[in-house]
């Protein structure tokens, strides 16, 4: 390291600073220290981040009542200084799922030599950051510094960040072990702690950093102390677990998700226009952004873990969820809100901080790290700029300051209200490429294409269900109206020459979010029937291999048989029923089988016992 560095957020983390707050945790024993269980990063005076496993009894899975917490690189002192530290209150989340949870904060009995001054901190995008992560390993009691790449999100949730070791062998020395789990992980070339480690494969060359965003996700107050950088949804966008689970889906919806997952058909600046008084889609919208972010995702919102507790519950399937609306948990990299804001607003701080780490990042991205070697390739980070057309910022220099983010890697959505406002004019000359209407368009029949495909084919599943089943789910109709669209946004299209005009931007954002809504009712409908008539099918089978057991025994004319058989018969393929009423019958019939075959059975096991007495 040359010097101090500077966070982007004015703090710095001083390399002098690596002795105070890594520590090493050992078994707590009575009559000395036990084995090594692995590492920890100090916060302040006396808060110690670990993972919970690290700490967990193996035999039982509980949290310890003590564990032995020492701070070996302090200098000039005789002997290892050490204290004892019990598990926080309300801060044990052990693992859970598929590489979720295993966080653990401790809290010493007295203050640590020397109080720590470091932070985690949260960063837009991990993809690509050159990173240091420093363990306790055994017969390394000066501990171990390891160098990796951050590659991408990991674990259920997205709760978790792959990082691959650089120059990894089993013959190198340079593989994660035991001793490395709870170990900090530092940002080379920033300084920055991003996270702390949690896994690695079994090879060694492959671990999994929890970042910040997912310990503030769990440890709300934790945060508030020792989380630093802005949050990537502002706290006045914030939405619910509650209403992101029982949100129903909205076209717009899928459109953002898209571009948050940055799937084929999505571009790096997509225009979404919201209607002045559509709350409904605002409310769709800022769900869907609450989705992406890891510190949010109310859909995989966690039940508070209190002393006492067991593993978290996850919160549930949501509606959005099965409608195929599921942004990748951390997708979102920074949500900038501009609604009576200007750009540089120094009544904004928190606007302000925002742009000035989105600024930081994009130069850091571009760069090159110290001594030479060139910055790994690093994903583009997500950018939602909420109306900007209701920004104090005048609305040119708005799409200039917009468009050098987007030039230095950010990726844009640009959500605005309204198609005659002066950001809009300069939005679609500045910002967009002069074909974008065109490419809309083309998109936008993509769409009406698979509407058209959905209802055909919930068409020919209602035709074979309607004869058997009372009241089915209906076919949505919508595709012939949104092709009329299509035609019409065509014909306004034509006569232009080079770009768009605002007016037309606005008729296709609304004409997508319509048709994607249609296309999520399609499926929906869709869905239900193919689940009633697969309902349908089984009930018939189910009859089918009951009669089929009595017919192997000589059964089948049984008269305890012949007429619940036949009851179940007349429901299923007589007329319309209710379904409900078919299963109650098979049911009644399988009860009928069941006892008519033990009663055969019990008969044959009689005989054969008289022939052998």
């Amino acid at each position: 390291m040359e010097g101090d560095a500077v966070d982007a957020d004015g703090g710095t983390n001083s390399p002098m600073d690596h002795a105070s707050w890594r520590v090493r945790l050992r078994r707590w024993a009575a009559s000395g220290s036990g084995d090594v269980l692995g590492a920890g990063v100090l916060f302040g005076p006396d808060r110690v981040l670990t993972c919970a496993h690290v700490i967990r009894d193996p035999a039982t899975g509980q949290r310890p009542d003590r564990v032995q917490v020492e701070f070996p690189l302090l200098q000039g002192l005789t002997r290892t200084p050490h204290r004892t530290a019990t598990v926080a209150a309300g801060h044990w989340v052990p693992p859970f799922g598929k590489a979720q949870g295993d966080l653990a904060v401790l809290v010493l009995d007295d203050p640590a030599p020397l109080p720590s001054s470091v932070t985690l901190h949260r960063t837009l995008d991990y993809r690509g950051a050159t990173v240091l992560v420093d363990g306790f390993p055994e017969y390394q009691s000066g501990g171990q510094w390891l160098t990796g790449v951050c590659r991408g999100p990991g674990g259920q949730g997205d709760e978790r960040v792959q990082i691959d070791l650089t120059g990894a062998g089993a013959d190198s020395g340079q593989r994660l072990r035991g001793g490395f789990s709870g170990a900090g992980v530092r940002e080379e070339g920033s300084d920055r702690l991003l996270g702390i480690l949690a896994q690695a494969d079994e090879r060694g060359e492959h671990g999994y950093m929890i970042p910040a965003a997912t310990v503030a996700k769990y440890f709300r107050r934790f945060a508030e102390r020792y989380v630093t950088g802005p949050h990537a949804i502002p706290g006045h966008r914030v939405v619910s677990a509650d209403a992101a689970r029982t949100a129903r889906p909205h076209g717009l919806q899928r459109t953002v998700t898209r571009w948050l997952n940055g799937e084929a058909d999505a571009w790096d600046t997509e225009v979404l226009f919201i209607a002045e008084d559509d709350d409904r889609a605002r409310q769709a919208l800022y769900v869907v952004l609450n989705m992406a972010d890891r510190e949010q995702s109310p859909q995989l919102a966690v039940r508070p873990v209190g002393p006492g507790a067991d593993a978290p519950q996850d919160g549930g399937d949501s509606l959005l969820s099965r409608a195929g609306i599921a942004p990748r948990v951390g997708s979102i990299g920074l949500v900038l809100d501009l609604e009576g804001a200007a750009l540089e607003d120094p009544d904004q701080p928190e606007l302000r901080e925002a742009l000035a780490v989105l600024r930081h990042e994009l130069r850091h991205a571009a760069g090159r790290h110290p001594g030479g070697r060139p910055a790994a390739p690093r994903r583009r980070p997500a950018v939602a700029v909420l109306y900007a057309d209701r920004s104090a910022t005048e609305p040119a220099a708005a799409a200039k300051a917009l468009g050098e983010l987007a030039a230095n890697g950010a990726r844009l959505l640009l959500v605005v209200r309204s198609s005659t406002h002066g950001f809009t004019y300069a939005l679609a000359e500045k910002l967009l490429p002069a074909e974008r209407a065109a490419q809309w368009l083309q998109r936008i029949g993509t769409r009406v294409d698979a509407l058209a495909d959905t209802e055909r084919s919930a068409r020919r599943l209602f035709h074979r269900v309607e004869p058997h089943v009372v009241d089915p789910p209906v076919a949505t109709g919508y595709a012939a109206r949104a092709a009329l669209w299509t035609v019409q946004l065509s014909n306004e299209l034509r006569p232009l020459t080079g770009r768009g005009g605002p007016r037309l931007l606005e008729k296709l954002s609304y004409a997508e979010q319509a048709v994607d809504t249609y296309l999520l009712r399609a499926e929906r409908a869709e869905s239900e029937l193919r689940a009633v008539l697969d309902e349908h099918l089984r009930l018939r089978g189910l009859l089918r291999d009951h009669l089929a057991r009595l017919a192997r025994r000589g059964l089948a004319e049984h008269p305890d048989a012949v007429g619940p058989y036949r009851a179940a018969q007349q429901l299923l393929l007589a007329g319309p029923c209710p379904l409900a009423d078919a299963e109650r019958a098979v049911t009644a019939f399988a009860r009928v089988v069941r006892r008519l075959a033990d009663a055969e059975e019990g008969a044959a096991g009689n005989a054969d016992a008289g022939g052998e007495a």
